[in-house]
């Protein structure tokens, strides 16, 4: 079967491993890479752009999807995650027979800065939706015509194996993920039982600026769940956690992310507060790259690994710090959970392999190979 797969395709992102997995499942593969829409542009140039929805680069990148499906003759087109795909794009590959999936790993209905008017308008002509979230099956079910199919988010088998790398006494628990209020009070009292806590991610070290930073005020309200405008107290006790990463935000991908799991006594699993998340793509990483997982207690992720024995959750604060504290002076408890976690992972269909096998074959549109 021919594919057209559109997506984030750079250092990192999850699209780029699902693309893979399309190919090492034996699919015939096309890809337009969606982060390169933005590459060169000027700051005000891209915010122009993602508020008109309209312009030179987001017409070349609808030209551009429409030129390579017209060269790959695709039977499905995979699109993840896209805000500025044409509605008359997305009819004119329909016209050409494929049939068009979209994927999000996000939320979109639960916050509202993750819509834009392009995506809304082209919820009513996708023929499949694969939602990764259960809390918005609804809202697809209200504003949406096509086929939902629901799908756990996952790990790759490539990016994500595990490494052998020394334990770091500077970084005894991590956390690679985006900042949020309650992230940041629970790493505080992760340094109150050890010194090494780092952390890699969105926001972290822009929560360290001036409380007056507008900037600041802006991007960290966005993951506020309680503000518009975030205003909240520096904390430069947690400072010496915050690691620089690969880019300006602070993110870290493949072997540094891999090399800080494996490097670590306890690699934290938070979901966001600023949507009810039950897991995220941590969910999966973490175990699948042999380190254990301390993570919220939610009824997915009790699901998807057994508590105490697979994995380890909290609740409340002082659950965490007691948690913390235990398995920091504990290492044949950590190292048993990690080893059954890693063994859950590799057998339980989590990989995106896995998933893309089960979406593909309840679409019920062929085989992989034409």
């Amino acid at each position: 079967m021919r594919v057209l797969f559109v997506g984030y395709m750079g250092r990192g992102q999850t699209s780029g491993m699902r693309c893979a997995a399309f190919k090492r499942l034996g699919y015939d593969v096309a890809a337009v890479d969606a982060g390169t829409l933005w590459q060169g542009a000027s700051y005000v140039a891209r915010q122009l752009g993602q508020r008109l929805l309209h312009g030179q680069r987001i017409e070349r990148f609808n030209a551009r999807v429409v030129a390579v499906a017209t060269r790959h003759e695709p039977q499905l087109v995979w699109a993840e995650k896209q805000e500025y795909l044409y509605p008359e794009t997305i009819e004119a590959l329909q016209k050409r027979g494929a049939l068009t999936v979209h994927y999000n790993p996000d939320p979109y209905f639960s916050l509202d800065w993750k819509r834009t008017p392009l995506a809304d308008a082209c919820l009513t002509l996708y023929d499949i939706f694969v939602v990764t979230k259960r809390y918005e099956l609804d809202d697809y079910r209200r504003y949406t015509r096509g086929q939902i199919v629901y799908s756990a988010l996952g790990y790759d088998p490539v990016g994500h194996a595990p490494v052998t790398v020394p334990q770091d006494p500077s970084q005894r628990v991590v956390f690679v993920g985006g900042w949020e209020p309650r992230r940041e009070r629970l790493l505080k009292l992760a340094r109150l039982e050890t010194e090494g806590v780092a952390v890699w991610g969105y926001g972290w070290a822009l929560a360290q600026r001036s409380r007056l930073d507008i900037l600041r005020a802006v991007r960290l309200g966005r993951l506020d769940p309680a503000h518009q405008l975030y205003f909240g107290m520096r904390h430069p006790s947690l400072a010496p956690a915050i690691r620089s990463g690969e880019g300006r935000n602070g993110e870290i991908y493949e072997e540094l992310y891999a090399t800080a799991v494996g490097a670590s006594a306890i690699s934290l699993g938070f979901v966001r507060e600023v949507c009810p998340d039950q897991h995220t793509t941590r969910t999966f990483e973490i175990p699948a790259l042999g380190g254990f997982m301390l993570a919220d207690r939610t009824q997915e992720h009790l699901e998807l690994f057994e508590e105490g024995k697979e994995a380890e959750y909290f609740e409340s604060a002082e659950e965490f710090s007691e948690k913390v504290r235990f398995y920091l002076a504990n290492e044949g408890a950590r190292s048993r959970i990690a080893r059954a976690g890693h063994e859950r992972c590799m057998t339980s269909g989590y990989s995106y392999d896995d998933r893309i096998r089960v979406v593909m074959a309840s679409l019920q549109v062929g085989a992989p190979v034409a």
